[in-house]
């Protein structure tokens, strides 16, 4: 009996997986918008019905691929938090694991700060109430280093610390969305490296907390 019931997990992991994947790959390469759940129910070589038994909608399969991505950036993020040996280096290593998956997930980073139309559908979706739930704890562990931040000295003490911290933090994420989402040309352009004009930006930005 164990043994059918482990078959019968099997088979729906499988299948969940099988949307994910194509819808992953729709996605990215067409957007939410010009994607429609028949393309990815055709590529993942399923049923529309089979589709509905896991995801309530088209936003909520669209969040369960983009809880991949914040869960693997969530992860980083606090792996980064714990290693700093000071306030300011804590933020500076979470900045350089932002960019790190930045790089290494360039459609799934995309796909995390896209938002739908529907809110309504966007709400009711249990993937993307998790997306929040992580994202909340992550505020929650960038509050907490205030307190620390006033008292390791990293951190002008003539700053208020709060603000300090969320500003080094929320400041590397606002450059890496607008790279993006930006025409890659422009860097042609301008005769500058992305990735070190990034990684620049993140070293001035913690100086800037000194």
């Amino acid at each position: 009996m164990k043994e059918v019931q482990s078959k019968r997990e099997a088979n729906k992991i499988q299948k969940k997986e099988a949307f994910l994947g194509a819808a992953e790959k729709l996605f990215a390469e067409k957007g939410f918008e010009n994607t429609s759940i028949d393309e990815v129910v055709k590529h993942a070589g399923l049923t529309k019905r089979t589709l509905y038994q896991y995801f309530q909608s088209k936003e909520d399969l669209f969040y369960a691929v983009a809880l991949k991505g914040a869960r693997q950036l969530y992860e980083a993020s606090i792996n980064a938090l714990r290693l700093g040996e000071n306030t300011r280096e804590k933020i500076r290593l979470a900045n350089l694991a932002h960019l790190t998956f930045f790089r290494d997930y360039p459609d799934l980073f995309r796909i995390l700060n896209y938002l739908p139309a529907n809110r309504q559908n966007i709400e009711a979706s249990p993937h993307y109430q998790e997306i929040r739930h992580l994202d909340a704890a992550r505020m929650e562990y960038l509050g907490s280093l205030a307190i620390a931040g006033a008292s390791d000295s990293s951190i002008n003490p003539n700053l208020d610390m709060k603000k300090a911290v969320f500003f080094g933090f929320f400041s590397a994420f606002s450059l890496l969305y607008t790279a993006g989402f930006m025409d890659k040309s422009v860097w042609n352009t301008l005769s500058i490296d992305e990735g070190e004009f990034l990684e620049f930006g993140f070293d001035l930005l913690a100086n800037a907390l000194k």
